[in-house]
């Protein structure tokens, strides 16, 4: 980054944004903005079969969806640049950013209120209830699972009135896949490494911040 806020020549100057549940790239889209003005090219892809729209009428498409999966449609996506990015992702796209990052992809990540790898056992009871409607019956480790407009402000806008709230629903929330919820839960309590597994010994991963 140079004084003037634009990127330096030599650095990265490709930025990969990467969502978290119940959210699209459509969720960025301020973000993008802000650093596009500032001279960097920003992509924004989604999970895969994660388009808004469609969703809201059919979640089916996510049912069946992956952590692996979708990191390997990112690497995939990454993998085809002139030189690494800088990765950025929000809770569960911050998981991701994570291990993408153990994987050998991006010049840097940034991990925002991300969700925690396998190994932290310790989360907080907030966190817990906001997850409760999908962790509340099995059944839903395969299923796709939506938040009610009451759920939704409590996990993600409780900041906002509840008339804001009911706005940035409608714009930004689609059904989520269950078994990244569960795989997250089950992970302390499974032999072996699991789907959300970061090998934080590997020296030879880029750089970390985490929000």
């Amino acid at each position: 980054m140079t004084d003037n806020g634009t990127p330096d020549p030599t650095s990265p100057d490709t930025i990969v944004l990467i969502h978290g549940l119940w959210m699209t790239p459509r969720s960025w889209e301020k973000w993008i903005e802000h650093f596009e003005e500032r001279g960097y090219r920003v992509l924004a892809p989604a999970y895969p079969g994660l388009e808004v729209e469609a969703l809201k009428e059919d979640a089916s498409p996510v049912e069946a969806l992956t952590i692996p999966a979708v990191v390997e449609h990112y690497e995939g996506i990454i993998g085809e640049l002139d030189k690494p990015p800088i990765l950025m992702g929000h809770s569960m796209g911050g998981l991701i950013v994570q291990i993408l990052l153990d994987h050998g992809y991006g010049a840097a990540g940034v991990a925002i209120d991300s969700v925690a790898p396998e190994g932290v056992r310790r989360v907080p009871l907030v966190q817990t209830r906001a997850a409760f409607p999908v962790l509340r019956n099995p059944a839903n480790r395969h299923r796709a699972v939506g938040f009610t407009p009451e759920q939704f402000h409590y996990g993600f806008a409780n900041t906002l009135s509840r008339e804001d709230s009911d706005e940035v629903y409608e714009r930004y929330h689609v059904p989520a896949p269950g078994s990244f919820i569960w795989a997250a839960v089950l992970a302390n309590f499974t032999p072996g490494h699991q789907e959300g597994y970061v090998n934080y010994d590997n020296e030879e991963r880029a750089p970390l911040t985490n929000l």
